[in-house]
């Protein structure tokens, strides 16, 4: 085993500790990078505070990127010195959904995920001999990590590494949720709930697909300028009567709504500003066993409300297609990078994005 630096999270609502952790090096199927930058996402914020339940100790962060120092056995399709992108969605290939081409949906990665392991169930990291877990089974708030080969997107040197690791989680949750909702395109009225980085995301992808009309919605003025920049038509202040705003300004309401916060209380907005035959994107996460309140006269209207995990992506399919468009101009990543900190710092950007301040920060690990 190596030794390296990483945050560790000992128990809810603790601080990150930087620690001297134990890597074990890849096993068949997996690789080991160097972590160059790894996004802050809400999910982490979700497993400090207890919404997401984590085994203890466990390393967040889950959107990295980084260079491909070593692999496991078997592992043909990657090579040493490799940048990728790491995906949330480590998919098998091989069970139902991926066969269904829903690697999103992954009945092997499933286990993993809750219970933050690789896809066996064990974990590459220790400290003192104790067994440390990996959110998502990838742990990126460390110089570096072990993570499943089939996780690994090949990005090139098209696009730096603090930018591109956005990807892994974020952007595609955002921008897929707009690239794989078949209703979303032209002449169509957008709302986009929440204005971090995945809503920005969002708002992103919804004026590439065509959408006419995109209205942001959040209680942050800065954040709200910021959409404008990226895309956003009109604005509406989310501390107001959203609903009345958003009649206004389409007349009947939006053909989609997307919910990027995961509060019960704007989920159940998206579904009030819904026009009659409406549909309501949530991708936000509400904590597990949540019960959401909506008025059943919208149902005899038509309306619609789907859950969309990982923005219904194929990470293989859709991080080239979001590059495409960054490489295009018409995507831009480093817009939605608030700050850039050392890891000796990720407490501080913890603690910036439960204030809700700023879109999205990125931990650079080695620097």
């Amino acid at each position: 085993m190596k030794s390296m630096r990483g945050a560790i999270l000992r128990d809810f609502d603790a601080k990150l500790e930087i620690v001297d952790l134990e890597l074990e090096a890849p096993r068949a199927g997996e690789v080991k990078i160097d972590v160059v930058a790894s996004g802050l996402c809400r999910s982490d914020l979700s497993c400090i505070n207890g919404t997401l339940k984590s085994p203890m100790p466990v390393v967040l962060g889950h959107e990295a990127a980084g260079i491909v120092s070593e692999l496991g056995e078997g592992v043909s399709n990657l090579a040493v010195g490799d940048a990728v992108v790491v995906a949330l969605s480590p998919a098998c290939g091989d069970c139902l959904f991926c066969n269904e081409g829903a690697p999103n949906r992954c009945l092997k990665m499933i286990p993993g995920m809750i219970g933050s392991t690789m896809l066996d169930g064990s974990t590459r990291l220790s400290l003192g001999g104790e067994q440390v877990y990996q959110l998502c089974g990838v742990a990126s708030f460390a110089e570096q990590a072990v993570v499943c080969a089939m996780s690994c997107v090949k990005v090139g040197d098209t696009v730096p590494l603090e930018q591109a690791c956005l990807l892994g989680c974020g952007v595609l949750t955002g921008a897929g949720a707009a690239f794989n909702t078949p209703e979303i395109g032209p002449d169509v009225s957008v709302a986009v709930i929440g204005c971090g980085g995945v809503g920005l995301a969002a708002i992103q992808g919804a004026r590439i697909e065509g959408a006419a009309q995109i209205i942001a919605v959040d209680v942050d003025p800065a954040k709200l300028e910021l959409a404008k920049v990226l895309g956003a038509t009109q604005t509406v202040d989310g501390g107001g009567d959203v609903r009345k705003a958003i009649r206004k300004a389409t007349g009947l309401g939006v053909h989609v709504c997307i919910e990027a916060i995961g509060h019960v209380s704007t989920i159940e907005t998206a579904w009030e500003v819904l026009r009659p035959g409406g549909l309501a994107v949530v991708i936000g996460m509400p904590r597990a066993g949540e019960k959401i309140p909506i008025r059943a006269g919208g149902l005899f209207q038509e309306r619609r409300m789907a859950g969309c995990v990982y923005g219904g992506a194929d990470p293989h399919r859709d991080i080239p297609r979001v590059l495409e468009h960054v490489g295009r101009g018409e995507f831009q990543l480093d817009r939605m990078i608030t700050e850039e900190l050392p890891l000796e710092r990720v407490q501080e950007a913890i603690d910036s994005l439960a204030a809700s301040h700023g879109a999205r920060h990125v931990i650079v690990p080695r620097s």
